[in-house]
C-alpha cells in the first residue's frame, strides 16, 4: 500500500511539474513575444502540455489574423479535433474557415454546414479530405448521409462501405482502448447506415447480413433490433419480427423504451390474423406509454428554461435518482448509454480536469486567469450542449409516443372491425383451433439452430428469438396493409 501511495504522489508531483512548466513557457511567450505567430506558439505549448481546451482560443485568435497554416499548426489542429471533437476553432466564421483546406478544418466546416442542412456545400467541403487521411472516415459517413438524403442510394452505399472498411483498419491498428472504441463506434455507425440504405431499397436479406456484423455487446446493438424486426416484417416473417421486439422485455434491456416496438408487434399479430393478441398489445401501449408521456411533459414544462437540470439528473446521487419517476430514471440511463452522449460527457470531464489542474498552479497571473476564464466558458458551453441533447431526446420520445398513438388508434379500429366480421361469419373462437408455438411455424436458415428456451437464462442467444405462431388467416380474410 505504501508503494502505491508513493507512486501516486510521484505521478501527481510529475503532473503538476509538467503543468507548471507548460504554463510558465506559455506565459513567457504571452508576455514577451509580439510576433504574428504569438498565439500559435502559445497554443503549441499548451497542446504539448495536454491543455487541449485551453489552446482552442489561441488557435482561434491566430487563424483570425493569419491565412497561413504550417505543418506544425496543422498537426496541432488535428490533435485538437481528436482530443476535443469539432469544437476546435469553434468561433471562426464560415468564410474564414473556407479559406483553409486542411483536412481537420474541412471536417469542422463540413460538419457545421451539414448541421445547418447546407448539404451541397457541406459535401464539397468534405470532399477536400483525401481518402488516405484518417478523417476520411468521418467525412465519408457524413457524405454518405447527404447522398442518402438526396435519394442517391448507390453513392450512399459506396461511401458507407468505404467508411466501414477504413474504420475497421484503424480499429485493428489502434494502440489505445479509447481510440479503438472510437473506431469501433465509427465502423458500426457506417454499417448501420449501409444496412438502412438496403432496407430503403427493399434489399432486406442483404440488410440483415450487414446487421449481423454488429456485436451484441455494442451500445448500438439494442437500437438495431427494431431495424432487423422491420426487415423480417417486410419479408413476411412475422414470428421473427415478434421475437425480436420481445427482446426489449429482457431484464438486461429494461432501461430501453421503444414505443415503435409495440406498434410492430401489434402489426405482426394483425398480419397473422391473431386479433386478440394484437388488441392486447394496443391496450398495453396506451396503459404504459400515455402515463410516461404525461410524466415527461410535466418534467419538461417545469424545467424547459434550465440549462443544467437534465445534466444534473445524470450527476445526481443514487438516493436522488431513486426518488425520480422510474420511467424518467430509466430514460436517463438509456441516454447515458448512447455513444454521442458519452463522447460529449468525456469532453466535459476533460475540460473540468484541465481547469482543476490550472487552479492548482501556485503562481497566479493574468495569463492563468485568462486560461481559467476561457475554460469556464468552454465548460458552460459543453454543459448546455449536453443538457440540450437530453432535453431534445425527451421531446423526441414524446413526439414518438404521439405519432405511434395515432397508428395504434387506427389499428385498433381495424382490429375491432375484423373481430366483428368473424362474429358475423359465425366463425369458431380462434383460441380453440389455434396452434401456438410450433417449430414448424418458425422460418430459419441452415446456420440458425432451434432453441426451445425451456429452463434457460434470458440472455442466451439474446435477440435471436422467433415465435412459432400459426397464422389464422383464411382465403376470405382481408388484411389492410
Amino acid at each position: 500500500m505504501k508503494y502505491l501511495v508513493t507512486t501516486f504522489l510521484l505521478a501527481t508531483f510529475c503532473m503538476n511539474n509538467t503543468a507548471y512548466a507548460t504554463a510558465k513557457a506559455a506565459h513567457e511567450i504571452f508576455l514577451k513575444d509580439h510576433s504574428p505567430a504569438k498565439n500559435k506558439k502559445i497554443a503549441h505549448e499548451l497542446i504539448d502540455g495536454q491543455f487541449y481546451f485551453s489552446a482552442i482560443p489561441f488557435i482561434n485568435n491566430y487563424l483570425e489574423e493569419n491565412s497561413v497554416i504550417d505543418a506544425e499548426l496543422e498537426a496541432d489542429i488535428e490533435t485538437l479535433v481528436v482530443k476535443t471533437g469539432t469544437m476546435a476553432v469553434l468561433n471562426l466564421d464560415e468564410k474564414k474557415l473556407e479559406s483553409f483546406s486542411i483536412p481537420s478544418i474541412s471536417l469542422i466546416l463540413g460538419t457545421r454546414l451539414f448541421n445547418k442542412e447546407q448539404y451541397e456545400k457541406a459535401y464539397g467541403v468534405l470532399s477536400r479530405i483525401p481518402e488516405t487521411h484518417k478523417f476520411s472516415i468521418e467525412s465519408n459517413l457524413i457524405k454518405g448521409t447527404i447522398k442518402n438524403l438526396q435519394r442517391k442510394q448507390i453513392e450512399a452505399s459506396t461511401l458507407y462501405e468505404s467508411c466501414a472498411k477504413k474504420a475497421e483498419q484503424l480499429e485493428s491498428a489502434a494502440s489505445g482502448d479509447k481510440l479503438k472504441r472510437y473506431y469501433t463506434y465509427l465502423r458500426e455507425t457506417c454499417l448501420i447506415r449501409e444496412a438502412r440504405v438496403k432496407i430503403e431499397d427493399k434489399k432486406f436479406e442483404e440488410a440483415l447480413e450487414i446487421y449481423e456484423q454488429i456485436d451484441k455487446r455494442s451500445y448500438k446493438w439494442p437500437y438495431i433490433l427494431m431495424d432487423k424486426a422491420w426487415a423480417h416484417y417486410y419479408l413476411k416473417d412475422y414470428n421473427r419480427a415478434i421475437g425480436l421486439t420481445t427482446t426489449y422485455k429482457s431484464p438486461l434491456l429494461e432501461s430501453y423504451f421503444f414505443p415503435e416496438a409495440e406498434v410492430l408487434t401489434a402489426l405482426s399479430y394483425y398480419n397473422l390474423c391473431l386479433w386478440d393478441d394484437a388488441l392486447k398489445v394496443v391496450d398495453h401501449f396506451y396503459d404504459i406509454y400515455q402515463p410516461k408521456a404525461d410524466a415527461l411533459k410535466d418534467i419538461l414544462g417545469q424545467n424547459k428554461k434550465s440549462d443544467t437540470y437534465f445534466l444534473d439528473l445524470y450527476y445526481a446521487d443514487p438516493k436522488t435518482r431513486e426518488n425520480l419517476n422510474p420511467f424518467i430514471r430509466n430514460l436517463i440511463t438509456q441516454t447515458r448509454k448512447q455513444v454521442k452522449f458519452n463522447l460529449d460527457l468525456a469532453s466535459l470531464k476533460a475540460a473540468k480536469d484541465e481547469l482543476a489542474l490550472i487552479k492548482k498552479l501556485k503562481n497566479k497571473n493574468d495569463f492563468i486567469t485568462q486560461l481559467e476564464g476561457n475554460l469556464d466558458s468552454t465548460i458552460l458551453f459543453i454543459s448546455s450542449k449536453i443538457n440540450y441533447y437530453i432535453k431534445k431526446e425527451i421531446f423526441t420520445f414524446i413526439n414518438e409516443i404521439h405519432k405511434h398513438s395515432y397508428s395504434m388508434f387506427n389499428l385498433k379500429l381495424e382490429l375491432l372491425s375484423q373481430k366483428r366480421n368473424e362474429l358475423y361469419n359465425a366463425k369458431l373462437d380462434q383460441k380453440n383451433d389455434r396452434n401456438r408455438g410450433e417449430e414448424t411455424n418458425v422460418k430459419r436458415k441452415a446456420n440458425q439452430y432451434f432453441f426451445d428456451f425451456n429452463g434457460s437464462f434470458w440472455a442466451d442467444e439474446l435477440g435471436d428469438y422467433s415465435f412459432g405462431l400459426k397464422s389464422q388467416c383464411t382465403d376470405n380474410t382481408k388484411i389492410e396493409k
